[in-house]
């Protein structure tokens, strides 16, 4: 079976595609953000566990802040250390605010949206493929 990697797995389409690749057969690590997002991987950990074939290895939960590239390598380090390789990765991990008018988006915020919806692409892509 494929190792797959998926980030933001934790609820909405990450979980469900933690799912799907499950069903298929592959051993599942996801990424959410510790905290708010606890219950939620919690939840999805357990539903990949029962969805998972015979030959699939334990699924993982890993608790990181993707907008910085030394929690990218070090989830990919964790994964690779795991299991072995990864064959997959999905990056789905997003951070999005509701604003009225885009004078609301002050610098922190748009440099943290930037963190999680590109920066967070980039370094894991890089650290995968090496």
């Amino acid at each position: 079976g494929k190792i797959a990697v998926i980030t933001g797995g934790d609820s909405g389409i990450g979980r469900a595609v933690c799912n799907l690749f499950s069903l298929e057969g592959a051993t599942v690590a996801f990424t959410y953000v510790k905290g708010d997002e606890d219950k939620d991987a919690k939840d999805t950990l357990e539903m990949i566990k029962n969805a998972k074939t015979a030959d699939a290895k334990d699924p993982m939960a890993l608790a990181a802040d993707l907008g910085f590239d030394e929690n990218c390598k070090r989830v990919v380090d964790d994964v690779v250390n795991a299991y072995g390789h990864i064959d997959i990765l999905v990056n789905n991990a997003a951070e999005q605010y509701e604003c009225s008018s885009v004078e609301e988006i002050d610098e922190p915020r748009l440099e943290r949206v930037f963190r999680t919806n590109i920066f967070s692409y980039f370094f894991m892509t890089r650290f995968v493929s090496l």
